[in-house]
């Protein structure tokens, strides 16, 4: 909505879609569209290529990679992109604020500037895009609901007390950024490394097979899966993108009593199992 500004009627609006994981395959008609409306377009420049991309649709852009300092906090760089896009929708713009995969997930500004902006008045929402999950189910042929799925942030793992059901898939995002409490680095730190691997043999013995996963940018890209022992987790090669997928460990274990209270019949498949 306008804000009203004494006699003057400012107009700005701020729309945070999503681009996918693989490069123009995943971008919705409709993301294509507020793109092109856009009077001005915020982006992450991972790769060049986005840049190019992004370029053959709107030229008015912005790359906020500019707000990453080398040792600096990522709540600062994350502050400093959201009043950016604030200042850009108070200037009365229409914004675009396009984001890797889902713009919801694992980004906290986009969700926080969209509150801030609601509270001044404008107009801001998000629209859903193709995230990281969604590839990692198509390429592994993994389903997530029919043995159950846990996720969690790597570090939100350690950090917090979490228990793992082993009979379902466990994924871990930015694994290579796990047990950074600085929110400074960006690579891998190998002791923290380990002790993630050491934690995780709680439920896991060390020979268990876990997979790395990395989705292709590109559609001529192949993706990563990457198998190898847990105990070795330490050893490997894991990237920003890298996710760890837990396979489980065993099999669903059945609830007698609760399909005796459910009525179940001796009969039924579940009794079976």
């Amino acid at each position: 909505m306008p804000e009203l500004n004494g006699n003057n009627i400012k107009y700005g609006r701020l729309i945070c879609l999503g681009l996918g994981i693989t490069l123009g395959s995943q971008l919705t008609e409709l993301a294509r569209n507020q793109l092109v409306a856009a009077d001005i377009v915020f982006f992450h420049s991972n790769t060049h290529y986005l840049t190019k991309f992004l370029q053959q649709i709107n030229v008015n852009l912005v790359d906020l990679q500019q707000f990453y300092q080398d040792g600096q906090p990522r709540s600062l760089s994350y502050q400093a992109m959201i009043d950016a896009v604030i200042n850009a929708v108070q200037a009365g713009k229409n914004v675009v604020w396009a984001c890797y995969g889902h713009p919801g997930v694992a980004s906290w500004p986009p969700h926080e500037t969209i509150r801030q902006l609601k509270i001044l008045g404008y107009s801001a929402k998000m629209e859903a895009g193709i995230a990281a999950d969604a590839c990692l189910y198509a390429d592994l042929g993994i389903d997530p609901i029919a043995e159950g799925c846990q996720q969690f942030e790597a570090s939100q793992f350690l950090f917090y007390q979490r228990t793992l059901d082993v009979s379902g898939y466990v994924i871990l995002w930015q694994v290579a950024i796990a047990g950074d409490f600085s929110l400074c680095n960006l690579n891998a730190n190998s002791h923290y490394i380990a002790v993630l691997a050491q934690h995780l043999q709680r439920w896991y013995p060390a020979e268990h097979q876990v997979i790395l996963y990395e989705a292709a940018d590109l559609p001529i890209w192949q993706h990563r899966a990457e198998t190898l022992p847990l105990s070795q987790l330490v050893q490997a090669k894991l990237n920003q993108i890298t996710t760890l997928v837990i396979p489980p460990l065993q099999k669903k274990q059945i609830n007698i009593q609760m399909l005796d209270l459910l009525g179940v019949p001796s009969e039924h498949a579940l009794r079976q199992q």
